[in-house]
Parts: C-alpha cells; structure tokens; sequence
C-alpha cells in the first residue's frame, strides 16, 4: 500500500478546485477552538495540556508590528547612463551615507524611469537610507542584471546570528539557584527555573533576576542536548548507510526579547516566545537567559518601487548567475518591487522586516531535484504581506534552521506545479501562514528526515490559517504542535521523507474545509493588541473577506499526461531529474529530455559508463515496472545497466540488464519509492536515453 494517501471531502474539493477557486457559500463563519473572539471581541486562546497556545504573531514586521512604511524624502536622483550604472548608483548610496541623521533617515536615492545596467551589487550598508524607482511598471524603473553572478541588491553585511556577550561551555551545568556576571561585559547570565515554559508564554521563573532591570534585552539560548535529539527522534538518520546529523549539541537556538516587568524572580518579556523549555530534555545544562547590548545591524533601510530584470534561464538554480535582494537588517523593508527571473530571490535575515507588494516572476521551471526558494526567512519578527511567486519545481518560501518566529506570511499567492510553501530544515518555530493561496501545490509542516544533510523535523507551533491549497502536509513533531485551522484542501498523512513507515502524527486541523473568524489571525492580534489604526497603517481597511482578493485563483492547466497500453500511465513524466553530468552542460541534453515525452528530445551525459540519471518521485510512489528506450539512430550503446529505488533512505536494485535499443520494458515487484536511478555501467559510445518511464502496472 502507498503510504502518502489523502483524505478527501469530495464535494467541498470539487467547488474549490473545479475550474476558478472560491470558498464555499457560507452562512456564518465557523470558529475555531484554538483561537476565536469572546464577548467584546476579545480573542480567546485553548491550551495543550502543558499550557501551549497559538503564539501572538502581531509583532511581526517593520517597527515590530502594526507601524506604517515610512515615505521618505528623496535627495538625489539619478538618470540612466546607457552604460553600467552601478558606479553611479553606488557613489549616490555612499554620498548620503556621509549625512546626518535625521530622524532616523538620512535620505532616499531616486531612480528616474528607464533602464538601468548595472553588472554587479548595490550595497546599502548605512541605515537611514531608501533605494526607489520610479514604479515596478513598465513605465517605472528596471535595474537589468548583467555581468558575473551577483545578488542586485544588498542590505546590511549579510546575515548573522547574535550571541550572548559570555559564551560558556554546552556541556557545563550552571548551577541551579544563582547567576552569575561576566566582569569583562558587565552583562547577567542566569538559568530559566520553570520546569516546563509553554510556547506562547511571555512570562517564566528564572533562578536570579537581580541581575536584570526591565527595559533590558535579553538573549535566551535554548541547547541542543542529545537528550532533546533523541527525543525528537532525530539521532537515526541514515543516507545510504552513513549517519547524517540534525542538530549538533552546542548548536543551539536564540530569541531576543525584552523585559518589560520583574516580580521576583519571575520575568516578563514583550514578545510571546516561540518554542518550549521543557527541563527534562534541555537540563543539563539547562535554558540560560543573558543580558546583552543592543542589536548592531543597519537599520531602517528600504528598496521600494523597482523592477530587478534579468534574462529567462532554463537552468538549475544552483548554476543561475542573479538573485534579488538580501536583507540583513533590522526594522527594514522592501515593497512594490518585481523581480523577473531571478532565482533565490530574496533572503530576510534581520529582524522586523516587512515585504510587502514582492513579486517573482518564472518562465521557465527550475531544473533538476534540489529545488530553491525565493522567500528565504532567515530572522525573527518577518511579515511578508500581499506577495506573489509564479514558478514551477520550487519552495515558494522556506525557513533556515533554529530560526524561531514570529515570522508571517499573510495574504499572499503562490502558482507552480511541484512547488510548496515550506520550511526547510533543523527546527524553526512559530511559522504563521496566513490567509495564503497556493492553488497548484502545497503548504507543509513536516519531518524532511534524510532530505538535504539530515533536515529532519523543520518546523513546530506553527499555524496555517484560512488557506487555500491543494494539499497540506501538517506533521506533529513530538512534544510540539502544528495547526491548520479553516484551511481549504486535501489532507495528506506520510511517513518521514524516504521512510515507508511508520506513518507520522497528523497535526492538529481545526474546521477543516469550512473558513473561520477571524478571516485573518495576525490582523486580529494586531488590532487587539495596538488598535484599528494599527491594521490602516499596513493597508488593510478591515479584517474582513473583502481585503482577501486571492481566494478566487485559477489553478494552472494540468500537465499533459501519457500511457503505455499495456503498463498504463507514466509515473515518471515531468518529474524533476538529477544527471551525473550533461553533454556539454547544455539544456539540449539535460536529464528532463528523458522525462518529457517528446520523442525527439533525449539525456546524454559526458561520459560512457557509471552515467546516471536519477527522478526525484516527489514522495513516496509505489511502482512494479519501468521502461526504457535510446534515442532513435543511436539504440545499441547501452551495454549494461542498473536501476534502483530509494526505499528506507537507501538504494535497493530494482532491475539490470544489457542492453536497452529501442524500447525495453523491466518488471519487479510493487516497491514504494522516493526516487529511481538509472545507471549506465557500460557503453560504447556516448548513451542517448530519450524516455524513461515509471509504472504501477496491474
């Protein structure tokens, strides 16, 4: 039996999904139980048993929430030279970098409408200072790539996570009643108490807080213990039969907060922490908490009203030559900026940035298995608000590893075939997906296990929100929870990525098919928390369905599909393909040729034996055949090969032979794979393989 299968409410799908999206017809809106209004509109929180909750998220974007883009004044401005304008550009960013500033602003640099050239990256390494064009349309200002392989626009010096001022060795147990004062920083350290500190919490006991005042920042550093890896089940990732590692103890996870009242030795900070502490797995050496001085980063930053062009690539991300912007600052923001081509095309790696009016642009999908993102969330307090991707064979946007929130993705569209919303790898926490639509794919919360280097469990307390998706895969990762409240789709139960079984603990669904109120929870909270005005200050007249304008999205045309009379469909069509190596690095001869169904078009690799072509299955797919044919006017140099699964994370031969020509069928028993490689152990000449197939023939 396959084990990825779908629970489905026929009749709700077929509204959704049968030619335009739309909810369904409703009377009153559902509530849910996790989140809902009470008398007064006061929103009302359920709990775990441990005393978990859904985590307040309105403190995400710029100015930590709810605070309005500024509109800052432009002081100088520039026209295009018809020549390389990044010299020009970059000597107008330094030149106001020399000026005051001026509440919090030094200026904006203003791009005239027309073409820019510009052959390498524009750094914005000064706070205070805007970067804008003259509109993302055709009559505003297009900045075209050109040149070596650059990023367009840089924030910032990039990422980089802070640490305590006094770093102490992981293995050390501090002890458990006292601080302790680090006499070269003058800064506190001191351990959290509670036995258990539920995720949402903002309030938590600490062994001495004399050491603290409110208003300090503090860093609580939360270890990866080989207690808490076992746990999670995480210390038996095996790839072909070598251990691959989740986390490392000593790698561990950081969120700044504020302290904003002391009673005691009880400490109450600003922002609802997005992980738990549970004492039992984290102890020792136990959750500390340390005073540390203010952030350093460039701030209040923005790149607004531009078009990032750079030329239509058929290519696999790792070998294309542009990517957008980078953001590595805190209180920032990009807004109306599209971005046409670029892959990769955004990393937000600060804090309190806001994204809003982004969109990405693919014509052509990305090649091979390894996919890429174009919202990559590096940071904490990130809201990426009314954005748009288009584009096949990618994760429209992702988190990095040990990144905890709250980060929101709100109101947002996401089209391609084969792509998702989802986070990437190592435990990040307090993901809120909001009010999206992604008509063609997915949005996850899962184990990825020996996907990538061992990504095992990506996300915990996360939230998706009245979306719209052709599937979600929401996972519950042990002692955690992820949700999927009012959310429109099929459900989708797996086991970890390229494991049969067992199949894991769905996440929690909530009103399932059925849209609840409040229609957006990050507008909710944000209004509860600062008021209407706070929601007119990002946009939003109201927290109402009217705001929402991507519920009604066509799905994109189905992929044309083939069948074999006496095998049936072909499994393998259109699936993403990793070669060994490609004749000449040209798309002429690139892996998907042997998986497009056109026979005119074929894979041919560099060399003559150990060649291999590998189809990522996109989960598990159960199969008991194969074909295999060589391209017309070339049958006869296959002399040997091999073809084998993926099953439990490592390579079980399926078939083998010795010769292929022009159509070769190979059965075996029905196995459940993650990917099949073919093998060319010997040839004579340069092999052609034109089609290679993929059955689960009767």
């Amino acid at each position: 039996m396959n084990i990825q299968y779908t629970i489905r409410l026929a009749a709700l799908v077929a509204l959704v999904f049968c030619g335009t999206q739309g909810t369904p017809a409703a009377d009153a809106p559902a509530t849910s139980e996790w989140v809902h209004p009470g008398k007064g509109g006061k929103l009302i929180y359920q709990t775990t048993p441990a005393g978990d909750r859904i985590m307040d998220f309105s403190f995400a974007g710029y100015g930590g929430g709810g605070v309005a883009l500024p509109n800052v004044r432009a002081v100088k401005t520039i026209q295009p030279s018809g020549g390389d304008d990044t010299p020009q550009i970059q000597a107008a960013i330094d030149e106001l970098a020399k000026l005051p500033l001026k509440n919090n602003f030094r200026g904006a640099v203003l791009l005239a409408p027309g073409n820019f050239i510009c052959s390498n990256t524009i750094y914005l390494s000064a706070g205070g200072i805007v970067l804008r064009g003259s509109g993302s349309g055709a009559k505003g200002t297009t900045i075209h790539m050109a040149g070596p392989r650059h990023v367009a626009i840089l924030i910032g010096t990039g990422r980089g996570r802070r640490v305590p001022e006094e770093s102490y060795d992981n293995n050390q147990q501090m002890s458990w009643d006292a601080g302790r004062t680090n006499e070269a920083f003058g800064s506190f350290q001191t351990m959290i108490a509670d036995k258990y500190v539920p995720s949402g919490a903002t309030t938590f006991a600490v062994a001495n807080a004399k050491g603290f005042a409110v208003g300090d920042l503090v860093s609580i550093r939360r270890p990866t213990t080989t207690n808490w890896v076992h746990f999670m089940g995480m210390d038996n990732l095996v790839r072909d039969g070598r251990h691959q590692t989740w986390l490392r103890a000593g790698r561990d996870e950081f969120q700044e907060r504020k302290i904003m009242a002391i009673d005691g030795n009880k400490i109450t900070v600003d922002i609802p922490l997005a992980d738990s502490y549970d004492a039992a797995y984290l102890n020792p050496p136990g959750t500390t908490v340390s005073k540390v001085p203010p952030e350093r980063r460039v701030t209040n930053v923005g790149v607004e009203d531009l078009h990032i062009q750079c030329p239509p690539l058929e290519i696999a991300y790792g070998r294309a030559p542009y990517s957008a912007i980078r953001v590595g600052g805190d209180d920032c923001w990009v807004r109306d900026v599209y971005c046409e081509e670029t892959m990769n095309s955004t990393v937000l790696a600060g804090k309190r940035i806001t994204m809003e009016d982004v969109r990405v642009k693919h014509t052509f999908p990305n090649l091979g298995a390894s996919k890429p993102t174009d919202f990559s969330i590096e940071g904490s307090e990130i809201l990426i608000d009314r954005c748009e991707i288009t584009g096949d064979n990618m994760y429209f946007v992702w988190t990095g590893g040990l990144e905890p929130g709250p980060n929101v993705i709100l109101n947002s569209t996401f089209r391609g075939r084969g792509s998702r919303i989802q986070p990437h790898m190592r435990w990040s926490t307090g993901l809120l997906v909001d009010n999206c639509t992604v008509p063609d794919g997915g949005i996850d919360f899962p184990n990825r296990g020996v996907a990538g280097s061992g990504h095992g469990w990506t996300m915990g307390w996360a939230v998706a929100w009245n979306c719209i998706a052709k599937f979600y895969t929401i996972q519950n990762p042990p002692g955690a929870a992820n949700w999927a409240i009012g959310c429109i789709g099929d459900r989708v139960l797996a086991a970890r990525y390229f494991d049969s079984s067992p199949i894991l603990p769905e996440g929690i669904f909530d009103a399932h098919n059925t849209p609840v109120a409040p229609q957006s929870l990050y507008l909710a909270q944000l209004q509860e928390r600062l008021g209407k005005r706070a929601l007119k200050n990002i946009g939003y007249k109201s927290n109402s369905p009217g705001q929402f304008a991507n519920k009604s999205v066509p799905r994109l045309p189905e992929v044309p599909s083939q069948a074999n009379q006496m095998l049936g469909r072909n499994l393998a069509l259109h699936r993403p393909t990793n070669p060994s190596s490609v004749r000449g690095n040209s798309a002429q001869f690139g892996g998907e040729n042997a998986v497009d169904g056109n026979a005119n078009t074929y894979w041919q690799p560099n060399g003559t034996n150990n060649a291999y072509l590998e189809i990522d299955t996109e989960g598990p797919l159960d199969i008991n055949a194969l074909s295999l044919e060589e391209a017309v006017g070339m049958t006869g140099r296959v002399q040997q090969y091999k073809v084998e699964g993926q099953v439990n994370s490592d390579w079980q031969l399926l078939s083998q032979g010795t010769d292929i020509g022009e159509f070769k069928v190979d059965h075996f028993p029905q196995t459940t794979v993650w990917k099949v490689r073919l093998t060319i152990l010997k040839a004579t000449d340069l092999p052609a393989i034109r089609e290679f197939g993929l059955y689960s023939s009767q």
